[in-house]
């Protein structure tokens, strides 16, 4: 039996950073260690004292050091370099070094993977560090950085260049990482915690170092794997929580199904994988083609099949229903005049019409948001066609109770609202997936899809995921992952309420390990829901890989002092991550403060830009001012919170019910809790001393840093 060979990010910079004869000899040494790595052979193999499992080849004046673990017949790669400084590379005095351990697997959450040191939270003028090596031309060119961004990158002397290019010089995020890859040496406990790649083919590595394939794919651990092959006839659900690897097992359970119906039925199945955000899209597709690339043909590897379908589930609906009739879709604002319209319509026009007027302040009581909110996630969420089915919907988790008083008046208001969009030729994306849906349930089986996969399935109301029921031509096809405590709005639906055929009572299984956020940003998080009384308890018990700092909390004597204070440790967050200062982001409540904030980073010398939801670019290479909602679904390896103040976060409504308050307030609370837990490394929160948010009360020493 061969050993399967999983690779670092640090072995594959390494790697990439070799000349194409090494490079050769490294696939060959591969080879070798697929048969046996852990046999002494001569001075070719031979374990490196002080560590538990790791070893080092000799390939000439190279050294490949790599883990091995027998237990579970599996390589990792750590690193690959010349035998002069392969140590260095390490930052070790020496491979005997006492104490030191690089262990298999993922179980280090004990180990302190970086810390901040205290004197660096204001610091002073630090010296500026200069690059090991020079950029020039011809390196770059080796180190796959495309010849556009040569001219920027030469002209960098020192590290401080690199972590903050000038705002006009557009050096994508990925691009910086990669090259400060190559220049640092990572410490071996970062090594040991970054993530494991599959490596499917030896020849993928030459691939890559020549830029033909875009990235690898993140190996499953023992709790995953199972998972991609359980019950392969559905309906499935797999819950977890932030970073726990449900998008991962989604990508490597669509392999498992287009193997089983290949070897069942000769043929590719159609598969559907619907995503949360457009940005996760590209990468997905990518991914992909990866997973699937030695089930296809030779000739057809390398591409997604036509049969496979990477899209959110609102463009499928939108190509459902403009094949029949053109669609165009309300903007924000054009929601508010809608809404504006509708309850213009619905005011008395003469004396004695008690009903209008009774409707009217009814409906006073309730802030348009709040009610835009009710048409999206109950009345279209719900499905609900006549004013009958609103009366019968389950509004469980809208915090406000109504009596059919209530929903009598709301109907009225949804039915003037929708004339209002229907007269201007607009439609909501509500209404669009209720079109869809109806056009779906009778439409013809054969020509639905296989499989249907839902990714992040509690950012979509029951009748969104109803739909993806519906395309599926058997729910033995579908499969799910959710995570409840990052719903902002959809706390109340059953999933056995949503669909006849979608009963996933007994086929439901929870993810438990964190790959994305510190195990101290992971449980400073989980003390911001704490206050709540719905929330998924199961998904909130996680096991942790990375271990870094307790997240920080400022107090800022002003606005100014708070702005500066963001800039300094986004400058020095990214110079000790070995970052460029875009791999941050902030999160703000509203634009209002976004914009002004940006400005302030740009004076201090960063290049920030304020990006709403739909001007959000993931590849532009700036600091990112976004507001909480926007981020959701993303991650960044550093974030701030700011202006975590009473009246922003939570935000003030204008309310006269004690229920509307309350609701709102849960709904503010999740989405602070979302914001944080985009954290991948580093999160800091920031607030103005004289007006603090009521969030921040029981947050306590034990897990958050409080200046």
């Amino acid at each position: 039996m061969t050993w399967n060979i999983y690779q670092k990010p640090s072995f594959i910079s390494d790697f990439i950073d070799l000349n194409k004869d090494i490079q050769k000899a490294v696939l060959n040494c591969l080879g070798d260690l697929e048969q046996d790595p852990i046999t002494p052979r001569g001075n070719t193999i031979k374990p490196l004292q002080g560590f538990k499992n790791v070893y080092r080849y000799r390939l000439g004046d190279y050294r490949l050091i790599y883990a091995a673990s027998k237990t579970a017949k599996a390589i990792q790669t750590l690193a690959i370099g010349p035998r002069g400084n392969i140590y260095e590379h390490f930052n070790y005095p020496g491979w005997d070094a006492p104490g030191a351990a690089a262990e298999f697997g993922p179980e280090l959450a004990n180990r302190k993977e970086f810390e901040i040191p205290a004197d660096w939270i204001r610091p002073k003028s630090p010296e500026k560090e200069r690059l090991p090596r020079k950029l020039t031309p011809r390196l770059l060119t080796k180190w796959r950085v495309d010849e556009s961004y040569h001219g920027v990158l030469s002209r960098c002397l020192y590290a401080e260049d690199l972590v903050n290019l000038p705002e006009d010089e557009q050096v994508p995020d990925h691009v910086v990482m990669q090259v400060m890859d190559c220049l640092f040496a990572t410490p071996v406990e970062r090594i040991a915690g970054q993530p494991d790649y599959v490596l499917i083919d030896p020849q993928d590595l030459l691939r890559y170092a020549e830029g033909d394939l875009v990235g690898f794919l993140l190996r499953l651990d023992p709790q995953q794997e199972p998972l991609t092959r359980w019950a392969l006839t559905g309906p499935t659900l797999v819950k977890g929580g932030p970073g726990s690897g449900k998008s991962t097992v989604a990508l490597y359970r669509i392999r498992n199904l287009v193997e089983k119906h290949l070897q069942e039925s000769g043929r590719l199945p159609k598969v559907l994988l619907t995503t949360y955000t457009n940005a996760l899209i590209n990468l997905s597709k990518s991914l992909l083609k990866q997973v699937l690339s030695d089930l296809l043909p030779a000739g057809e590897r390398g591409r997604l099949p036509a049969e496979v379908r990477v899209s959110t589930i609102h463009k499928v609906a939108w190509q459902i229903v403009h094949e029949r009739q053109p669609v165009r879709i309300a903007g924000d604002r054009e929601m508010k005049e809608a809404m504006q319209a509708a309850r213009f319509s619905l005011q008395p026009r003469a004396l004695g019409e008690m009903a209008k007027l009774q409707t009217v302040n009814v409906l006073n009581r309730f802030r348009d948001d709040y009610l835009l909110e009710e048409f999206n996630w109950v009345i279209e969420g719900q499905n609900c066609r006549l004013e009958a089915d609103y009366f019968a919907a389950d509004r469980n988790g809208r915090g406000i109770a109504f009596p059919e008083a209530v929903r009598r008046a709301v109907w009225q208001l949804y039915q003037a609202f929708q004339l209002y969009l229907a007269e201007n030729g607009l439609q909501t994306f509500g209404g669009l997936v209720q079109q869809a849906l109806e056009v779906a349930q009778e439409g013809d089986e054969e020509a639905g899809w296989d499989y249907v996969i839902v990714d992040e399935a509690q950012d979509l109301p029951p009748a969104a995921l109803s739909l993806a029921v519906e395309l599926c031509r058997k729910p033995a096809g579908l499969f799910f992952t959710a995570d409840a405590n990052q719903s902002l709005y959809n706390r109340g639906f059953r999933w056995r309420n949503v669909h006849d055929k979608l009963q996933v009572a007994g086929r439901t299984r929870i993810l438990r390990r964190n790959y994305r956020s510190t195990k101290q940003v992971a449980l400073a998080a989980i003390q911001i829901l704490e206050p709540l009384d719905y929330h998924d308890g199961e998904a909130l018990e996680q096991l942790y890989v990375h271990s870094g700092p307790k997240p920080v909390i400022y107090a800022a004597t002003g606005t100014q002092d708070q702005w500066l204070w963001i800039g300094q440790q986004i400058f020095q967050s990214a110079r000790v991550l070995r970052l460029p200062a875009s791999a941050a982001a902030v999160l703000v409540p509203s634009e209002k403060v976004g914009q002004p904030l940006a400005r302030a980073l740009r004076e201090q010398g960063l290049s920030a830009k304020f990006m709403n939801s739909q001007q959000f670019d993931l590849d532009d290479p700036c600091v990112k001012v976004t507001t909480l909602h926007a981020a959701k679904g993303l991650e960044f390896p550093i974030v701030v919170v700011a202006h975590v103040e009473d009246g922003r976060l939570p935000s003030s409504i204008a309310a006269q019910d004690q229920e509307e308050v309350d609701a709102h307030l849960e709904e503010q609370r999740r989405l602070f809790f979302v914001g944080c837990t985009r954290a991948m490394r580093n999160l800091f929160v920031t607030y103005d001393r004289m007006i603090p948010s009521p969030f921040l009360a029981r947050l306590d020493e034990q897990c958050w840093r409080q200046l």
